[in-house]
């Protein structure tokens, strides 16, 4: 039973610290909110479709969503879109590595044609998503603390199961060795 006791937590404690290092694999590089605004804006086929007009975050302050604006002639005819993140990827446009010179590309995963069908940003995006997200944040906070209770209750009792058993099996061995 100690034998069974000693892998299930050996197992337990490799698992974690496999997921741990997973995800440090997993870490991105770091870019400038500064630097990125502006950057130029290329679909899938490579040609460039306008530039990158605004950065949302969200409540964790990671990266929501770009808005990009497109076509654009002479500062005329443009709209905006809202991109959101996994629909592109930031690449280092410039061979300077210094800090305080980096300028990015905006790599988009759609072709202009799908972009245009992308939601404008508008007044109305902003509510309904911001309304969205919030919903989204108390959600997953209560499921959160359900998950947390029922995993505490969960622990407890395997902990006071795997106690009983021991007892017993400690009984067992009294009696066997009189």
């Amino acid at each position: 039973m100690r034998n069974l006791i000693t892998r299930t937590m050996g197992a337990s404690l490799l698992a974690g610290g496999m997921a741990m290092s997973l995800s440090a694999f997993a870490a991105e590089g770091l870019y400038s909110l500064d630097d990125l605004a502006d950057a130029n804006v290329f679909d899938s086929n490579g040609e460039e479709v306008g530039e990158v007009e605004d950065i949302l975050m969200s409540n964790d302050m990671s990266v929501h969503s770009l808005v990009i604006e497109t076509g654009e002639v002479l500062g005329l005819g443009g709209s905006e879109v809202v991109a959101e993140r996994g629909t592109f990827t930031v690449k280092t446009a410039s061979d300077n590595s210094r800090f305080d010179n980096v300028e990015y590309e905006v790599h988009m995963e759609m072709t202009q044609d799908e972009l245009k069908a992308l939601p404008e940003y508008s007044e109305d995006w902003w509510n309904k998503t911001s309304k969205s997200l919030q919903q989204a944040w108390e959600n997953t906070k209560d499921i959160s603390e359900s998950a947390w209770e029922n995993t505490k209750e969960a622990t407890s009792s395997a902990w006071y199961n795997v106690k009983q058993g021991a007892e017993k099996m400690g009984d067992k061995a009294k009696e066997a060795t009189k």
